[in-house]
């Protein structure tokens, strides 16, 4: 909601939300955020939800028929703990019969694409792979072209329209699903990153490709700071929730309070001032030179840290 204020969306129906998918799991208010969004879907006409790999593995765990118990099975296992979502499964089972009936419906009910038109640019809108719904498919194409619509991972150079047969024509595909870092690493991997070096920023960002732009900035990672799991602690400091203004192409982001993203540790040590040139006798170094040598490295880690703890 930090977020829709932000961008300063208005409710009156000029202007159209498109959600991308993954509203649970990960976070401390998994289940709250999925009926807000839920909610937000029923309630006003240009809110429109798309169905991420989340809420796949939501569904396949209750089509699964486990509610609980010792014996997950393989389905459940990979979302309850290989993709974080025991809290929203536990909040899901203290609900009421018919509350958990009426979410079902509306998981099963969400879309993979959606189309969108804005200053001429024709997108698809979709989790993380274009599904078409003006082509028919088999059974078996449509499970597939369903698991990439959720599943793939796009390649840096790849057109994600390239095997489209229909009548459409699409400019670029807006999606999420990796989150973005992924596709600046893989630009420092190319033979001319040094003469095409990606602007290089303390949080996640927006990746903008040819054919595809990636709005997943790590939000799930919000919630972890710190964490015991080094790559999600340094994920969490990164992650931020994007929105993408599709007349204009601006972006907007919110992130962690820097109150509550202050979690980098650094060595304690205790030397007074008053005591310097005591502590210093025993390393034999003239405490004038020490503290020359040491303004600038404080000065340095000082504005690093307001970097990290302070960027808007």
């Amino acid at each position: 909601m930090r977020l829709l204020r932000k961008i300063n969306f208005h409710y009156d129906g000029s202007d159209t939300l498109y959600l991308l998918g993954d509203y649970g799991d990960w976070g401390l208010m998994s289940m709250e955020t999925i009926l807000k969004v839920k909610e937000m879907d029923e309630q006003y006409p240009f809110v429109h939800c798309v169905m991420g790999n989340h809420e796949e593995m939501f569904l396949d765990t209750l089509h699964s028929g486990y509610r609980g118990g010792s014996d997950p099975g393989p389905q459940a296992l990979n979302w309850l703990y290989g993709n974080r979502g025991r809290g929203t499964f536990e909040a899901f089972l203290s609900m009421d019969r018919a509350a958990q009936d009426d979410l079902t419906g509306w998981l099963e009910s969400l879309r993979l694409s959606f189309d969108a038109e804005a200053g001429g640019v024709h997108y698809m809108l979709a989790h993380a792979y274009p599904y078409y719904y003006d082509v028919q498919y088999s059974e078996r194409e449509a499970l597939r072209h369903r698991t990439d619509a959720l599943w793939r991972r796009l390649l840096i150079r790849e057109n994600p329209f390239g095997a489209y047969r229909g009548d459409r024509h699409y400019d670029m595909l807006i999606c999420g699903h990796t989150i973005s870092d992924y596709y600046y690493q893989q630009l420092r991997l190319e033979r001319n990153w040094p003469y095409r070096k990606p602007a290089q920023s303390v949080r996640n960002r927006i990746f903008r490709g040819e054919m595809f732009t990636d709005i997943d900035c790590g939000a799930k990672c919000m919630d972890f700071v710190p964490e015991e799991n080094e790559i999600i602690h340094t994920a969490a400091l990164r992650a931020q929730l994007a929105a993408l203004r599709l007349d204009d192409g601006e972006s907007f982001y919110v992130h962690r309070p820097a109150a509550q993203s202050a979690c980098i540790e650094l060595p304690s040590v205790s030397v007074p001032d008053l005591h310097l040139r005591e502590y210093l006798q025993d390393f034999h170094i003239p405490a004038v030179h020490f503290q020359e040598m040491a303004a600038p490295v404080l000065r340095q880690a000082q504005e690093a840290a307001k970097k990290i703890m302070g960027e808007d």
